[in-house]
């Protein structure tokens, strides 16, 4: 394709005539069509907005799954996602056509609408650059802040840390993991796309939450730092009581990378006085989770590790895939 918008004939096989219709979008893309409009019959609307940038093969789907996770922490249920994709120089339809069956298939994974979006192509990026908006609702007395976390709360982490990060490693280098992965590991890996959206957590976990931040870029590290610096409060947490596959280990160990400093789209973190209702609901509903600490009114966020070697986090750090992709 040459520099400049993606051709009108490609939207129209591509884009529009893949759309869901709903009562309630009054307006969807098309041509010339740069908003979108949603009736949400009376609930507060919740916007965010991401890229991804190390998402390689998988990123037309993280963007959708990011973006939705990003609400779903907020308390929010997703509605549809506006999608920017910009195409390096040299990219074919093919290559279009491969990312935005990514996003429909996340969409569709997530029951939600494409709204609209943009696409060209571009000598500003290298490699594609995909970037979205979603777009949520929630009922006021359930909308979730990030800096809600209160002293005495438990921290509650959903699934295992490093989903995101191990899936994208083990997708990009599998030709190098196959000699320390056996096939029920690879398998396992190979499961995590099941598992990245929060938002059945998030939906069940407002609930009950203070505060709840999905853990992404950072990881554990990243997400207890941000939580705590908006809630302008501490936290202790306990290595021995986190969830970390044996998967994970395996890959983050072969990379040199520390586990809790990775991307982990998947793992909800939630902060809660009724850790123990929502820790069975969740259960219940096939949510694997587990507390590994509490809130604390000292601004030191301490972790302990398996050894009683304690680390202060001070900082939010680099995640640690980009030492790798």
């Amino acid at each position: 394709m040459d520099i400049g918008k993606v051709p009108l004939e490609i939207l129209k096989k591509h884009v529009f005539s893949n759309l869901r219709t709903d009562k309630n979008l009054l307006l969807l893309p098309n041509i010339g069509e740069d908003c979108a409009a949603v009736d949400i019959e009376g609930e507060i609307a919740v916007l965010t907005t991401d890229p991804i940038t190390a998402g390689d093969s998988m990123s037309g789907f993280l963007s959708v799954i990011v973006a939705c996770n990003d609400l779903a922490a907020a308390g929010a249920q997703p509605l549809g996602v506006l999608t920017t994709v910009l195409l390096p120089p040299g990219s074919d339809e093919d290559d279009f056509a491969y990312i935005l069956t990514q996003i429909r298939d996340a969409c569709n994974k997530l029951n939600i609408h494409l709204l609209g979006g943009h696409s060209e192509v571009t000598t500003a990026v290298t490699r594609p650059l995909i970037v979205s908006t979603g777009f949520g609702k929630v009922k006021k007395e359930l909308l979730i802040s990030t800096g809600g976390a209160k002293p005495g709360d438990k921290i509650v982490i959903t699934k295992t840390i490093g989903l995101e990060g191990t899936f994208i490693l083990y997708n990009k280098y599998k030709e190098k993991l196959k000699d320390i992965l056996n096939s029920h590991e690879e398998k396992e890996i190979e499961s995590f796309v099941e598992k990245l959206s929060v938002v059945k957590e998030g939906m069940i976990a407002r609930e009950y939450a203070s505060s709840m931040h999905d853990i992404t870029e950072g990881g554990l590290f990243g997400a207890i730092y941000e939580v705590c610096r908006a809630s302008g409060k501490g936290a202790v947490i306990y290595e021995d009581m986190i969830n970390l596959s044996g998967a994970v280990q395996k890959v983050c160990a072969f990379f040199n990378l520390n586990p809790y400093k990775l991307i982990s789209s998947g793992s909800m973190l939630i902060t809660t006085n009724m850790a123990d209702e929502l820790v069975k609901k969740l259960w219940q509903n096939g949510i694997e989770c587990c507390i590994v600490g509490e809130i604390i009114e000292k601004p030191n966020i301490e972790f302990i590790s398996k050894s009683g070697e304690k680390t202060y986090i001070n900082e939010l750090p680099i995640d640690e895939i980009y030492k790798v992709v």
